[in-house]
């Protein structure tokens, strides 16, 4: 049964109930007007009759009785289906704390190896310089641009040991 037709039918149902009454308690009315005809000394007589119905008023209780039963029956339903979709939100969020746990182990892979990179970039930066140095006569340009080279190199190291120190 799709969620609409229980809904459907849990409305329905009291709707019924409630017409069912009225048209009793309708009916009731019309049957004393129609066996007890009208006078004076005939008032009695309709409080008699309207005594018999003592009864209904029991059944009328225990039918607001029954009710309150079937009332109380679809809250404990209601509640096992909270309950259930709270055991579903809490499997949920666990999944997702792991996968959360496992981007950031990702993240923090990825991030050592950007650091490997910038000291292999380091590394390459001193190379240049060393073969500057290899070539032989250096002019006092040549000097300058090796000493920005190396000065370059040893301020990504800085870097590099910054963001491993972050770890």
């Amino acid at each position: 049964m799709t969620e609409n037709k229980k809904t459907e039918t849990t409305i329905l149902l009291p709707i019924c109930l409630a017409i069912g009454v009225i048209l009793i308690w309708a009916g009731t009315w019309w049957g004393v007007f129609q066996l007890i005809p009208p006078g004076e000394s005939d008032w009695a007589k309709r409080g008699q009759f309207g005594d018999l119905f003592g009864s209904v008023n029991a059944l009328f209780s225990g039918l607001a009785f029954v009710s309150l039963i079937y009332t109380i029956y679809l809250q404990r339903l209601e509640l096992a289906l909270q309950r259930e979709e709270l055991s579903l939100q809490r499997i949920e969020m666990a999944a997702s704390r792991e996968e959360l746990a496992a981007q950031v182990k990702a993240q923090k892979d990825a991030n050592r190896i950007s650091i490997g990179q910038i000291k292999i970039a380091a590394e390459q930066a001193r190379i240049e310089s060393a073969k500057l140095k290899m070539e032989g006569q250096l002019q006092p340009v040549k000097d300058k641009f090796i000493k920005d080279i190396e000065t370059i190199a040893e301020k990504i190291d800085e870097i590099a040991n910054a963001l491993e120190k972050q770890e």
